[in-house]
């Protein structure tokens, strides 16, 4: 944009282009003879003349030029004034008229709709034409959607008749449709799974309320139900064990939780469990010292019936005599010598 000129620097300018004319006008000092010495004081007298002539000249049409823009700048805004005003007014016919033409386009209407076959034929034109409007037009469709579940959304937060008889209605249906769509059934599922862990995960009162519903589901499970009460038990040992053997951590956890509750935990119960272990020790004992006991008894008792045994044998003497070696023998070292069977066992 273009900084606009004010009109005392165009006077200013305007002066100092005449002033260099008449510099260039002007006749030179050394052109001056002896005849006319007195020509430079007349000149310059005229020349301020025509300065103060030519200022006024110029500040005279500057005025004019301002005052010939003010009034076309006046004419023009009267004129733009009577055509907005000329337009307003036929506006305001033209909307009269339009008016005027409705209001007997309604009254012919209503005459005619009272005809029960002109109201047939209408009512089948308007549902032909909305139906193909509302499958051609994208933008018609959209805001016809939207238009009707703003009216239901209204008219159920409104209307307590129309929220119950809404909801049994659309219970029965997806009811008939889970049982019946085995598609439908497995998408309720997925987002029901989907809407239930992100609600879980993020929302903490929803969470402990599951947690306390699934503690006491599974302990009413686990009192009622003896085949659940052993699977739990087996699969929460197996758990624990490969927990226990894996994780390093959650075995030393393991074990300094056992030792702070041996430490800490003086209940009656410790009392009773450790009074438990004392006397199966004590009987251990007893049992091993009795076992032992009979033990020795037996075998001193075997011991002795060897020894007599040994004594009945010894008191008779070595009187038998080997027939090869010729040495004494005592009765249990020697059998009987029989000639037939050795003649038999030779041959």
């Amino acid at each position: 944009m273009v900084r606009k000129t004010s009109t005392s620097s165009k006077v200013k300018k305007r002066k100092e282009a005449y002033k260099r004319q008449l510099k260039a006008d002007s006749i030179p000092s050394d052109c001056v003879n002896f005849v006319n010495k007195d020509m430079p004081a007349i000149f310059s007298d005229v020349i301020k003349m025509k300065e103060q002539f030519d200022d006024y000249k110029i500040i005279k049409d500057v005025i004019k030029k301002l005052v010939s823009k003010v009034s076309r700048l006046d004419n023009e805004r009267n004129r733009q004034l009577q055509i907005r005003n000329k337009k307003k007014i036929e506006a305001t016919i033209s909307n009269e008229k339009s008016i005027l033409k409705r209001t007997r386009q309604i009254i012919w209407f209503k005459t005619k709709y009272q005809n029960v076959l002109f109201r047939k034929k209408e009512n089948e034109r308007a549902i032909k034409y909305f139906r193909d409007k509302y499958h051609n037009n994208n933008d018609f469709r959209e805001k016809q959607k939207s238009r009707i579940k703003e009216h239901i959304l209204v008219k159920y937060h409104k209307n307590t008749n129309f929220r119950v008889k809404n909801n049994a209605r659309a219970s029965r249906r997806i009811l008939n449709k889970y049982h019946t769509n085995k598609t439908f059934r497995d998408k309720v599922k997925t987002q029901s799974n989907i809407h239930i862990l992100n609600k879980y995960h993020t929302n903490k009162t929803f969470r402990d309320k599951v947690k306390k519903q699934s503690n006491i589901h599974i302990l009413n499970k686990y009192h009622t139900n003896k085949a659940f009460r052993d699977e739990y038990k087996e699969r929460m040992k197996t758990q624990f064990s490969e927990k226990y053997k894996s994780n390093k951590s959650i075995r030393l956890r393991t074990i300094e939780r056992t030792l702070n509750w041996y430490r800490n935990n003086n209940t009656s119960e410790r009392k009773n469990l450790r009074r438990l272990y004392n006397h199966s020790r004590r009987v251990m004992k007893k049992y091993t010292i009795i076992q032992s006991h009979k033990y020795a008894a037996k075998h001193r008792n075997l011991y002795m019936d060897n020894l007599n045994r040994f004594r009945q044998i010894v008191r008779e003497g070595p009187d038998y005599v080997c027939v090869s070696c010729q040495l004494a023998l005592f009765r249990n070292q020697v059998v009987p010598f029989v000639e037939k069977k050795a003649k038999q066992m030779d041959l």
